[in-house]
């Protein structure tokens, strides 16, 4: 039999240019078709249940779709049991077999309401030790010992198989759990793996029914359901014949009429776990060829590896390739044999081979390879020798659209465990910004191609993206928040758009105003990738990666760099604080770590702790320092520090009532809250006093001041994003602890709105 790929080589081409190879690839409609198949089969039993061995493809996407056809989950780990729980699958649709358990996992099986299968009879004591009480429903796994055969030879050796009890432990088994409290009980049993034969399932069926019967007459027990497990197999091979699955419900219908039914037991309800079955060829492994070394043999080495498919490697298993050809190139799906390689991998294991001696046609370097039936023990069985990566995993839908349902792994989550050692941390810090750098630089490609104003883009940079320049106005950006909570991404849009056409010089994202101290990582970096994204280089970004944590501000630092920000604002230790020492060391940390250049954020009155003058003179003198947000509302303290000020280091007003007579002092703007809602004005106030109209900027400071007072009338943000949300450009939703403004403080605020012109 020819096998073929479930994928197109024009779906494949399309597919690899949204997602690098290696990658594993799903066929949604084959899936779907095969659990209808599965579901019809067993019709005839109405209590009938797959449950899908998670082992087999734990990807929460792939077993949701299963689930639509009445799929249970078969686990065997606490993290599986968090798979299914994730899904809302619980209680009785999970089937819970393990051995050697551990007792953790006892106890979420028993908090989810699970079936537990127990694989042997001390595990019954173990279980209440740890978990509670017997539940009424139960279930035992069986291993007859000896070995198991069929009409076509010897399937597999259950003696030498570690799952199962003895018969008379069985027994003895039901007769304690009945004793206990359990009401309804189950029989288990695997006695071959990957049998590629109809006759497995009805074999194994009229042993457990005849089993059943025998446990109901001698012990009382309720036979409620009997667990054929899994064994069904797929045809690996080309020229073997694929299973029948409805073949194989009829005979075992047949075994259940002739045994169970006679015996009064037609109650009993049927249930498999089918991993492979149900997954195995509804996946392939694409990979690319990238060399080929002619020496005793012809090698051609791919870019994936047993890292994302070991049963070859572990095994000596088959899998069929085909070669699809080079993107654009010529279809070599049916070309002719013509060549005998050896397909490797890159670890440094001699039995890293997905094929030895395999007849293919011509392979060139380019081309992709389609290496089939990995939907089931395919990514599950990946692991990470010599460092290196699994791959993602990717879905087809049937309208031939591809969505990725896993990504890739990165530098990051590999040293993520080593986050215990100094070392370990930083090179977690490294690899996640070097992946958030990857990640902006595609963004930054893909808003080019949007906006298709790429030498506009190149323009804007050459002229202001130099932010050790910067002067003017720096908004302090609010985040917007749904009513959910959820970052409001399409009013960020507005705002930012409201900056960019209203003057704003530079903009500030994950300040103090944009709530960062109540956001998530995840959401911290969306927002500033989002933030980069729209500004598309027009003028300069700059994240608030503070933290009280000089670790965190670091890693956050080194992420935001990646994610595409041109400069980082980084705040004082707040609630540990620190002593002079600590505090140099906590901002000279993360200067020396990032390219990008770094502002100071002395905001005592919230952090419990300043930058003194003798600190401000030594980071001052850092090359990547350049500048300091001065908001401690002491003008004094900002005279103290005025003769340190530089082109190499510049001060921002972070108190929008001092803007002025800070710049007096030699500030080069602000870094403002007022500018959120009055961009130009604030932008005109500053531009004003550089450009030498100092009373032009006086006279802005003065009128702005009523606006700016309501702006502070609570803490902020608060005031500025219900001003905001009068102005219809935001919703006025905050995170907890912060809430919405008090009736009369409100009123106020729209008073100075309309004074200021912003309201009618």
């Amino acid at each position: 039999m020819k096998k073929t790929p479930f994928v197109t080589k024009q779906q494949v081409e399309e597919i690899v240019k949204k997602f690098p190879t290696p990658f594993h690839l799903y066929d949604e409609a084959g899936i779907r078709a095969n659990a209808q198949a599965v579901k019809d089969a067993f019709a005839w039993n109405p209590g009938f249940k797959e449950y899908f061995a998670v082992k087999a493809n734990p990807n929460p996407a792939l077993i949701s779709i299963l689930n639509e056809y009445g799929c249970g989950c078969d686990c065997s780990s606490y993290t599986e049991l968090m798979i299914a729980r994730s899904l809302g699958i619980t209680g009785h649709d999970i089937m819970f077999s393990s051995n050697d358990t551990p007792a953790a996992d006892f106890e979420l099986a028993d908090k989810l309401g699970a079936i537990v299968n127990f694989d042997d009879i001390s595990h019954i004591e173990f279980y209440e030790r740890v978990a509670g009480p017997i539940p009424k429903t139960v279930s035992c796994r069986f291993n007859p010992g000896g070995l198991f055969q069929l009409s076509n030879g010897i399937m597999d050796n259950p003696g030498d198989s570690k799952y199962g009890m003895t018969t008379e432990q069985l027994f003895e088994a039901f007769r304690v759990l009945k004793a206990k409290g359990a009401e309804n009980f189950g029989i288990h049993a695997f006695l071959a793996s990957n049998t590629v034969t109809n006759d497995y399932y009805p074999k194994l069926a009229r042993i457990l029914f005849e089993l059943a019967v025998r446990l109901e007459r001698e012990t009382g027990a309720h036979v409620a359901f009997i667990n054929l497990s899994g064994g069904v197999g797929i045809p690996y091979l080309p020229e073997q014949q694929a299973n029948d699955i409805h073949a194989i419900g009829e005979g075992v219908h047949a075994a259940y009429d002739e045994i169970l039914v006679p015996a009064g037991m037609d109650d009993v309800a049927i249930c498999t776990e089918m991993g492979r079955f149900m997954m195995g060829p509804y996946g392939c492994l694409v990979t690319k060829a990238i060399h080929e070394k002619q020496i005793y043999k012809d090698y051609i080495g791919v870019d994936a590896s047993a890292v994302d498919l070991i049963r070859p490697a572990m095994y000596g298993a088959y899998h069929h390739i085909t070669v699809m050809g080079q993107p654009g190139g010529a279809d070599k799906t049916a070309a002719s044999v013509t060549n005998t390689y050896d397909i490797t991998g890159n670890l440094c294991e001699n039995n890293d081979k997905f094929a030895i001696d395999r007849e293919l046609p011509q392979i060139d370097m380019g081309d992709v390879l389609v290496i089939h039936d990995t939907g089931a023990h395919g990514y599950s069985m990946g692991y990470n020798y010599n460092g290196r990566l699994r791959s993602a995993e990717v879905l087809l839908r049937p309208d031939g659209s591809a969505d990725l349902i896993r990504r890739a792994e990165r530098p990051g989550d590999y040293f993520a465990t080593l986050d215990v050692l100094p070392c370990g941390r930083e090179l977690l810090a490294k690899s996640r910004a070097e992946s958030a750098r990857r990640r902006a630089q595609d963004e930054r490609l893909a808003v080019a191609a949007q906006w298709n104003k790429r030498i506009q883009i190149a323009e804007a940079k050459e002229k202001n993206m130099d932010v050790r320049n910067l002067e003017g106005s720096i908004v302090a950006l609010v985040t917007p928040f749904k009513k959910d909570g959820s970052v409001d991404f399409d009013a960020l849009e507005r705002v930012v758009d409201f900056h960019l056409q209203n003057g704003t010089d530079a903009i500030l994202t994950l300040g103090t105003t944009g709530e960062s101290a109540t956001m998530t990582d995840d959401e911290d970096n969306s927002v500033v990738a989002a933030v980069v994204k729209q500004v598309a280089g027009r003028i300069p970004v700059i994240a608030g990666s503070g933290s009280n944590s000089t670790q965190t501000m670091l890693t956050k630092s080194l992420t935001y760099q990646g994610l595409g920000a041109d400069g980082l604002l980084l705040i004082t230790p707040y609630y540990n604080k620190s002593n002079e020492e600590g505090i140099y060391q906590h901002f000279k940390t993360v200067a020396d770590a990032v390219d990008i250049p770094c502002i100071l954020y002395n905001i005592p009155g919230r952090c419990g702790c300043g930058i003194s003058e003798r600190n401000v003179e030594r980071l001052a003198a850092h090359p990547n320092i350049m500048g300091i947000k001065e908001a401690s509302g002491n003008v004094a303290y900002a005279a103290k520090i005025a003769h340190l000020l530089s082109n190499d280091f510049r001060m921002y007003s972070g108190e929008d009532a001092l803007t002025v007579p800070l710049m007096s002092l030699g500030a080069s703007g602000t870094i403002s809250v007022w500018a959120d809602v009055q961009p130009q004005l604030v932008h005109d106030m500053c531009r004003a006093y550089l450009d030498g109209d100092v009373e032009r900027a006086r006279e802005i400071q003065i009128a702005g001041q009523p606006l700016i007072n309501a702006l502070f009338s609570e803490v902020n943000p608060i005031p500025v994003k219900e001003a905001l949300a009068q102005m219809g450009m935001i919703e006025a939703n905050y995170r907890m602890p912060l809430c919405p403004m008090a009736d009369d403080t409100r009123t106020a605020l729209t008073d100075a709105l309309k004074g200021a012109g912003l309201l009618d």
